[in-house]
């Protein structure tokens, strides 16, 4: 009997090995994440170009006279009150530009963001956009350029 008491010990340590070799690594590139959320009067616009920094652009149509960009931005540290703090700088805020003579509305990301440099090590972004547009307005160009994080 105590020999089939040590063999479902030496089974359950096993398993419970196998658990935490499995989900230790996805604790250790734990990452802070948050959704934000912008919306812009068209203008009467009649096309639309979209110049972000970002690693992936969704369009989608929507009724309404609004454009709305639903935003995720994922940092390499989880660390939340650096995103809010960032967040709460400006650093994702886009620009619009319209165009009168044109009808072109230009939804547009700074370029000037530096790098973010945590504990002497630099903190990667990802940024994910999904653009919600009326359907009267053309979309005309996506130049999004890659973010610059280095997976």
């Amino acid at each position: 009997m105590p020999h089939i008491i040590t063999m479902r010990f030496y089974i359950s340590a096993c398993f419970v090995y196998v658990l935490f070799g499995l989900f230790l690594p996805f604790d250790t590139i734990a990452q802070s994440a948050k959704t934000l959320h912008q919306t812009f009067q068209t203008d009467n616009a009649q096309k639309i170009n979209i110049n972000v920094v970002g690693s992936k652009v969704e369009m989608r149509e929507t009724k309404g006279s609004r454009v709305l960009v639903e935003m995720t931005i994922a940092l390499s540290v989880p660390n939340e009150r650096l995103l809010d703090f960032v967040i709460n700088k400006g650093r994702y805020d886009l620009i619009k530009e319209f165009d009168a003579t044109t009808g072109e509305l230009t939804i547009s990301s700074q370029r000037t963001n530096n790098v973010l440099i945590v504990q002497g090590k630099e903190c990667f972004e990802e940024i994910t956009y999904i653009f919600y547009i009326p359907p009267a307005i053309k979309y005309a160009n996506n130049s999004t350029i890659e973010s610059y994080s280095r997976d």
